[in-house]
Order: C-alpha cells, then sequence, then structure tokens
C-alpha cells in the first residue's frame, strides 16, 4: 500500500493506472517508478534533448559531495539523535539524500517540484520514495514523519528570480502567505512530538555565497532585497503557524563546509576560520550567536508539540 495522497482532499491513493484519487477522480502519473503531482506545473523546464550549459553542469555535478555532507556529516546524525526513523527531505533537489538514508536503515522520502530532477532520480536506488511535489502540497498524510528536513527552500519560496545574465531576486506581494503555508506544510506531516529541521541562509548576513553568478560566488544584498529571512523573520512565520512549537537555533558546523566557495579564493582563505567560529557556536556560552548576523547560515530546529 502506497501512503500517498491526493495533494487537494488528502484522500489515499488507488494504484489504478497510475495513483487515482477516489474522492475527487483524479489521477498521478507513474513513470519509472516516480509519481508525478506537478499536474505539469514545475518551477523550471528540462527535456532529455536539452542541453546543460556549463554553469549548470558544473554547479549539478558539485551537488553531488554537497548532498552527501548534508545527510552523513550533519542531518543523519541529528535524525539519530531524535530517533527519528520516518524522514522526509522535502526540496531533496537530486535525491541522494534519500538514497543515502534508506541505506542506513531509515524511511525515507523526498520531493521536489522540478522536471529536470525527474530525470536525475532515475539515476536513484530509492527513486520509488522520490515523488515530483511542490513542498505547499504535499503529498502525505497528517502527522506521517518522525522527522522532516527543508535545506535551502524557503528563501525561494513568495519571490521571482532571474539566472540570467546575472542573478536578481525580487519579492511577490504574497511572500509571506506562501511561506506560511509551506512551513504548515512541513509541519503537518510531522507527528506529534516530531521535530522539522530548517536551514537556509542568514538574511542578516551582508554576503551571500549561495545564489551568485557561479557556484559559490559572493554576493552582496541588503536585508531589505526581501529574499533571505532572518531568524526572527522565520519565528515570527512559524509562531503564525504552530503558537507553542520551540523553535532552536543550532550551529552549522559541518552543515555548511563551503564546498563550492572552495572554488573561489574567499572560500579557501576564510573556510578554516569559519569552521573554527561554527565549532564554537555549539558550546553554551557562545550558542546565541547563531540567531545573530555574525552567523551566514541558519539552521532551525522546530519541535512539534505533543498535545
Amino acid at each position: 500500500m502506497t501512503p500517498l495522497t491526493c495533494p487537494t482532499c488528502r484522500e489515499l491513493l488507488m494504484e489504478v493506472a497510475g495513483l487515482c484519487c477516489p474522492t475527487c477522480g483524479t489521477c498521478f502519473p507513474v513513470v519509472d517508478g516516480i509519481a508525478d503531482f506537478s499536474r505539469g506545473e514545475y518551477y523550471d523546464r528540462f527535456a532529455v534533448t536539452d542541453t546543460l550549459s556549463d554553469r549548470d553542469a558544473q554547479g549539478l555535478a558539485m551537488e553531488v559531495e554537497g548532498a552527501r555532507r548534508r545527510i552523513l556529516d550533519f542531518y543523519e546524525p541529528l535524525l539519530r539523535s531524535e530517533r527519528a526513523h520516518r524522514v522526509l527531505d522535502s526540496g531533496c533537489g537530486n535525491g541522494v539524500s534519500v538514497d543515502l538514508l534508506a541505506e542506513r536503515g531509515y524511511d525515507a522520502w523526498g520531493n521536489d517540484l522540478s522536471q529536470l530532477r525527474q530525470f536525475q532520480w532515475r539515476e536513484r536506488r530509492a527513486r520509488e520514495r522520490l515523488v515530483v511535489a511542490s513542498s505547499l502540497h504535499l503529498p502525505f498524510p497528517d502527522d506521517y514523519f518522525d522527522g522532516v528536513i527543508a535545506s535551502g527552500v524557503i528563501e525561494h519560496i513568495g519571490v521571482a528570480e532571474t539566472g540570467i545574465p546575472q542573478y536578481t531576486v525580487r519579492p511577490l506581494p504574497d511572500r509571506d502567505e506562501q511561506r506560511v503555508v509551506f512551513l504548515a506544510e512541513l509541519l503537518r506531516v510531522t507527528r506529534p512530538g516530531g521535530v522539522v529541521f530548517l536551514d537556509c541562509p542568514n538574511g542578516a548576513f551582508p554576503i551571500d555565497f549561495w545564489h551568485g553568478n557561479r557556484p559559490g560566488a559572493a554576493r552582496r544584498h541588503s536585508r531589505s532585497e526581501g529574499f533571505l529571512p532572518t531568524v526572527a523573520e522565520l519565528r515570527s512565520l512559524i509562531t503564525r503557524v504552530a503558537p507553542r512549537a520551540r523553535v532552536d537555533v543550532l550551529s552549522p558546523y559541518r552543515r555548511l563546509q563551503f564546498h563550492q566557495a572552495r572554488q573561489h579564493w574567499y572560500g579557501r582563505l576564510l573556510g578554516p576560520f569559519a569552521n573554527a567560529a561554527f565549532a564554537l557556536l555549539r558550546l553554551s556560552p557562545f550558542r546565541l550567536l547563531a540567531a545573530t548576523a555574525l552567523n551566514p547560515f541558519l539552521v532551525l530546529r522546530i519541535s512539534r508539540g505533543r498535545s
């Protein structure tokens, strides 16, 4: 039996010529074991005949090692400490995270709303656990997961971005409303007593190393840009969804390893100093600094109460 549900009706889907909702009658295709809930509305466009640019090919190649380090060095130990067995990586990108977690005994799932990723996922061993779906409309039941990870996703919600000829971004009028829906979905599919891990670049830090014109390129930005959230903004959004949830800001030590930034001189120069600073942020006298403008990358642990 599949646990997948209709994103509209929340009814369990029947496996009939794909996956079909017994309530609204909507059917979703399954190709190469991958269920597609997009209804053709991807955030990108890609066909097997398309040729990637050198920049895109370089970025996708670097993502693989980045995904391994994100899971093995940072999130898997956290999930183990939380005793989280059933896990969702929401906005999982290349899907490597689901393979890695499945290999280690987790009941792991992943979703992304990318047409390009579908073709990448054909190479994944656990591709039947990868679904093409928006994180604002997850095809999973209420209270289903012990733990949910959303890495580098929330900043892309409620904004319009362009990459050619250079990276630009602007907030949409309903940015915060979309981000509230996103957070509500993550918490909806998390069981009482479960945990959501949310990470993104810190909007209070003046340099963005993740959204430049090349992988790892530094980009100056201002708080008024309306793209990268601050801790205060995230806490405000979470409170609107779950007023009683506990929010802790963690050190990004070993989550942030400057894998892409090391392609540039400043990444090689500043990386060792940043790692030492992140290690200090794990110690009680310095933990509060993780929520300040001194920290370039935020990791939030959102604990859903049992009541």
